[in-house]
């Protein structure tokens, strides 16, 4: 470790201790990989040396790298909403910026490292997660690349209000009472004053933290909205958090695996959410090539032989052996789109 002046920073220096504003904000944490929008934000605060690691990072995995610091990012400024304090979202800004550039130019790019969280830290993943399958939804709807920024670090934002529900409501692991549902309902309204008083945050943003719970079919909260009445953002946000939601283990319940979680958003499609958001979003996050093997939960191995081109989740399948009992000896074929009794419960190999 050693300690630089800011003139001397490099972009690709690693940060070895966070770096504070004169009143105490943490405005850099340790780790982050420095790039050019920070050395002038530290120039901008006056700050005039840093402390960074010994040795340049020349090659890293991007994507982890960015994973990891949009990880620390939002645990921060969550931190800080949760303690009464003004957030300023310039380094989450600039990392949803990464995150969109990298999407852009390969869409499945993060599709690998979503997921992998524990329990304590799900909130903080979670908004990690929906980020990312924000942007890839907003791509794959063709946006602009500034609309898919905004839509991003919308989805990032949408779970602020959390900060403000009493620890034992949100990380109750029971069922929760009808009068602690509808203080858990009222994180919308607070992360909606949350993030429309953060700087140079618009509105449209704002609202995702408001109506990311909405429905179609006029069942959601807290307005009650239906329809064309829901926002773009706020029904691209929504399907992405409740297929995260539903694959991730939480407190009161253990994830489910993408097929079952891809059943229920096809199940509700024009009902509660978006038909075409929710096609093109599954086509892209569970898919199973021709050719690979997978495991079914009935302990049947087989190899996908067709893709249903209605739901990528449930392919012809051509059963060629099991974990247990008697060998197969004669292959037989299986159309999940017709057989919900089974359902793909892991991938062996692509």
């Amino acid at each position: 470790m050693k300690k630089v002046t800011v003139d001397q920073l490099e972009e690709g220096m690693k940060l070895a201790r966070d770096v504070f504003t004169e009143n105490g904000k943490l405005l850099l944490p340790e780790g982050f990989i420095i790039k050019p929008s920070f050395i002038q934000k530290l120039r901008e605060h006056n700050i005039e040396s840093v402390y960074v690691e010994d040795e340049k990072t020349e090659s890293y995995v991007k994507e982890e790298v960015i994973y990891h610091e949009t990880f620390v990012a939002i645990q921060d400024l969550m931190l800080s909403a949760k303690a009464g304090e003004i957030v300023d979202p310039f380094v989450a800004k600039e990392i949803v910026n990464d995150i969109v550039g990298q999407i852009i130019e390969e869409e499945d790019v993060f599709l690998r490292i979503v997921g992998f969280r524990d329990v304590d830290n799900y909130t903080y993943f979670h908004s990690v997660d929906v980020s990312i399958f924000a942007a890839i939804i907003g791509k794959l709807l063709e946006l602009d690349r500034k609309q898919i920024e905004e839509l991003a670090l919308a989805a990032l934002l949408h779970d602020f209000g959390k900060m403000k529900i009493p620890h034992e409501i949100l990380n109750k692991p029971a069922k929760l009472t009808d009068e602690e549902f509808e203080e858990m309902k009222k994180h919308t309204i607070y992360g909606y004053q949350i993030v429309k008083n953060m700087d140079d945050v618009s509105e449209k943003i704002a609202e995702v933290a408001l109506l990311h719970h909405e429905r179609l079919d006029g069942s959601g909260y807290p307005l009650k909205l239906k329809g064309d009445k829901i926002p773009l953002f706020a029904k691209i946000v929504a399907v992405a958090d409740v297929y995260d939601a539903l694959t991730a283990d939480r407190v009161y319940k253990k994830k489910i695996v993408p097929t079952k979680a891809a059943d229920y958003l096809t199940k509700y499609s024009g009902i509660y959410f978006d038909k075409d958001i929710v096609q093109k979003f599954l086509k892209m996050v569970v898919k199973y090539p021709v050719g690979c093997f997978v495991v079914l939960n009935t302990g049947e191995i087989a190899i996908v032989y067709e893709e249903n081109p209605f739901n990528k989740t449930r392919p012809i399948v051509k059963v060629v052996a099991k974990k247990e009992g008697p060998p197969v000896l004669i292959p037989y074929f299986v159309d999940l789109s017709q057989d919900y009794k089974r359902e793909i419960i892991d991938v062996i190999n692509y």
